[in-house]
């Protein structure tokens, strides 16, 4: 028996053929530069205009320098928006260097806690270093 081929769908298609969109906040800044880019030509008819239009609002959208885990999706959008030209190789290894810098000023506990899941104790019971001390009486 002969089976029908399903096309693929839009969604199908870009996570096959575009795996870094799987990342939301790659995801987003490609949104906003391919929305910014369509309506920046349809108003001026431009390719160049549309293009920086584009490359401006993709930087703007993407993730603040601060906690880890948008320091990382910065860095993902940084490579990400070189790969698709919204940010220019020059621009990009300054911005990479400002997620450095942002990144060694994280405290090591958030790095190593957002990385791994939490490991369960080999105690059953917790330790009393988070018990309340008792506040002292006032005479």
């Amino acid at each position: 028996m002969i089976e029908a081929i399903q096309p693929a769908t839009a969604e199908s298609m870009e996570a096959a053929f575009y795996p870094s969109l799987k990342n939301p906040a790659i995801a987003f800044c490609t949104e906003v530069w391919r929305k910014i880019h369509a309506a920046t030509m349809k108003q001026t008819n431009n390719v160049y205009t549309a293009e920086r239009c584009a490359a401006k609002a993709f930087r703007l959208a993407m993730p603040p320098l601060s906690g880890y885990q948008n320091i990382c999706d910065f860095i993902a959008c940084a490579g990400y928006g070189m790969l698709l030209g919204a940010i220019k190789p020059e621009n990009g290894s300054k911005l990479l260097y400002a997620a450095q810098v942002a990144l060694a000023s994280v405290p090591k506990e958030s790095k190593t806690q957002t990385r791994t899941e939490p490991r369960p104790s080999p105690d059953p019971h917790p330790s009393p270093t988070f018990a309340a001390t008792p506040a002292k009486e006032k005479d």
